[in-house]
């Protein structure tokens, strides 16, 4: 896949007009091969890499130097790279783009030396560790089209505009539509948006302004709302109906519920009361009991009551009370019934003629951005950042990126496959075979992840024999198989020669 995309060949193209006396592309392959296989540091990678087996490697030794110096060149060439790719995919993959996503995440660096890390809002959970944010722009599918990695304090809205710019003119993307949250589209990024021509979806948050009780009491009952396949369900409401600071002429809303993100929200809010009248229950039970020293004031008990209910999130549905030394409370079901009302529930907007249904199931596809953060920062582990050096920094998101690029495709190109079998399967004559075939089908539905994973459990075992040293290849497990079958993936050799060695004995 490496090959078909013609990476080595770009690498090399980039590269002929400098002095450069190593291989660059066979250090970002090892490292993007790593980053599938077993996400490490460059040190380990290096320490590692006997345990790899690539093509082109050679006789050259590898340096541990040069891992480093590879991230640099890489960053040189990243826009050609990312323009390369993205016209090698459109061909392989035979996709038209209509409808791009964004979202941004954020990544912890180790130390404070980095230039672009800052502290900022940590969607990694550790404020106190600096930062740089990574935006990332993908197809429907879920494949990056290209990435940008800002400070670590800058706003999700000022990241829009590079990111645009850069897909208007770097990847000749004339129309499409832009799906992202909220806090992506402020008024000047909706103005260059028009500017480009790109209409927009955009979706607001449960307790976003926009999502008022009025709204959600008044479009309450759900049998009103269209389902969708997907536990999803939609209504188009009034844009009269929406209180919203920035109303177009052209802006339409529409109401969402998804049933098992409802009940999600319910059983959290119910174990965060629990937990919150626990807390509450044994602090008033150690009030009552007679300690040393002085006692206990209203002011302090008030601040230990409101730190109790805010790290619960309970502060707006218990109401507390301190009577005659005791802690007394009680739940404000008032304020109960109208969270209740917020369950499942998001609001899409849009200025895109497309029907309603299409606008929901185009928000959804958001996801897959989430996903693939996901799978960049657990699955492919590219956080905390070890670099210091800002350029080092963007090459290893770049190489994370790659890998995920890697990842991504393997799942569409199986899915199509997949998908592909399930209208054949459907289409059989005989109703116990089609049942068969299609829960048969059922079991191979895989993700590129994994995928990856299988294939880290296929090993192979290095012998030495008559002076010859070569790889043992076992065949691979019958599941894995069929899936290399459906990626087009030929199986290797059952051995696979290295080199030549000193010793003719047999080990």
């Amino acid at each position: 896949m490496w090959d078909q995309l013609g990476l080595t060949k770009a690498v090399q193209n980039e590269l002929k007009d400098r002095q450069v006396t190593f291989d660059v592309a066979r250090y970002v392959k090892a490292m993007v091969c790593n980053r599938l296989m077993n996400p490490s540091s460059k040190l380990d990678l290096f320490h590692t890499i006997e345990d790899m087996y690539l093509p082109e490697s050679g006789d050259e030794p590898w340096q541990l130097q040069h891992f480093y110096r590879a991230l640099d060149h890489l960053m040189d060439m990243k826009p050609q790279l990312e323009k390369l790719i993205y016209q090698r995919l459109t061909d392989l993959l035979s996709f038209r783009l209509s409808l791009v996503l964004y979202d941004l995440t954020s990544t912890h660096l180790s130390g404070h030396h980095c230039p672009i890390g800052e502290h900022g809002y940590s969607r990694t959970h550790r404020p106190d560790l600096e930062q740089v944010e990574l935006g990332l722009l993908v197809t429907p599918d879920g494949l990056p089209i290209t990435h940008e990695v800002f400070a670590g304090n800058t706003p999700d809205k000022k990241t829009v505009k590079e990111i645009l710019e850069r897909l208007k003119k770097d990847f000749s993307v004339e129309q499409c539509v832009f799906v992202g949250d909220r806090g992506m589209v402020t008024k000047k990024n909706t103005e260059l948006l028009a500017e480009l021509q790109y209409p927009f979806i955009v979706g607001y948050h449960k307790r976003g302004r926009v999502v008022s009780d009025t709204l959600l009491t008044k479009y309450n009952d759900i049998s009103f709302y269209t389902e969708l396949r997907g536990n999803l369900s939609y209504l188009e409401v009034p844009a009269s109906a929406v209180e919203d600071d920035e109303k177009w002429q052209d802006a339409r809303y529409i109401l969402c519920h998804n049933p098992l993100k409802a009940k999600t929200d319910e059983a959290f809010r119910v174990s965060a009361l629990e937990e919150a009248e626990q807390a509450l229950v044994e602090y008033g039970t150690w009030l009552e009991k007679p300690h040393r020293g002085r006692k206990t004031s209203t002011q302090s008990m008030m601040l230990k009551v409101s730190d109790i209910l805010t790290k619960k999130g309970a502060q707006a549905f218990l109401e507390v009370e301190f009577n005659d030394e005791k802690l007394s409370y009680k739940r404000n079901e008032g304020a109960l019934a109208k969270e209740a009302l917020r369950d499942g529930k998001f609001v899409i907007k849009t200025n895109t003629n497309l029907p309603a249904e299409q606008v929901v199931t185009s928000y959804k596809t958001l996801m897959n951005v989430e996903r693939a953060f996901r799978e960049i920062k657990n699955f492919l582990d590219v956080g905390p950042v070890y670099h210091w050096n800002e350029k080092r920094v963007r090459g290893h998101i770049f190489v994370c990126v790659l890998a995920y690029l890697f990842e991504q495709e393997v799942q569409v190109m199986y899915r199509r496959w997949w998908e592909q079998r399930e209208r054949e399967a459907q289409q059989m004559d005989n109703a116990a075979e089609r049942e068969q075939r299609l829960e048969e089908l059922g079991g191979r539905w895989y993700t590129g992840e994994r995928i990856m994973k299988e294939l880290k459990r296929w090993h192979v075992m290095k012998t030495e024999f008559l002076g010859k040293e070569f790889l043992s290849v076992p065949p691979p497990p019958q599941d894995l198989r069929e899936v290399l079958k459906a990626l087009n993936i030929p199986l290797p050799a059952k051995a696979i020669h290295l080199r030549q060695t000193s010793s003719g004995t047999l080990v």
